[in-house]
């Protein structure tokens, strides 16, 4: 199953982004792993916004959702460069919650099972279970 929505970018999109994903996700995931996607996701929308973007707001930002039997995949695209790489679950461990930048990139990469990056798309993939 597959599901996708274009915000503009603006941050007041980012309410729309929540409730569309929680409205998807809601009887085919945990509650707490509900909660773990949407955080995520809406850290690296914002990122996606702020950073990608530049809050062009005529740029678009696409989140994807697939669920699988095993997975769920949450693709994010902006019309940035793209980030290059990411820490290792290690390093994002002593990244700065409280640093201005950083945050959402550091909780992407601890609650997730695995990030592919493929030049401005993310994907952002969560185990089911």
């Amino acid at each position: 199953m597959k599901n996708k929505l274009v915000i503009q970018s603006e941050l007041r999109s980012l309410n729309t982004v929540y409730q569309w994903l929680e409205k998807y996700l809601l009887k085919k995931v945990s509650e707490e792993k509900l909660r773990n996607i949407l955080l995520v996701t809406q850290e690296m929308v914002t990122n996606s916004i702020l950073h990608g973007n530049k809050n062009i707001v005529e740029k678009p930002v696409t989140v994807e959702v697939t669920v699988n039997e095993s997975n769920i995949e949450v693709e994010i695209q902006d019309e940035g460069e793209g980030l290059t790489s990411l820490p290792s679950k290690e390093e994002a461990k002593e990244l700065d919650y409280l640093a201005e930048n950083g945050r959402g990139v550091k909780l992407a990469v601890l609650m997730t099972e695995r990030i592919e990056l493929n030049g401005n798309r993310m994907k952002l993939i969560f185990n089911k279970a």
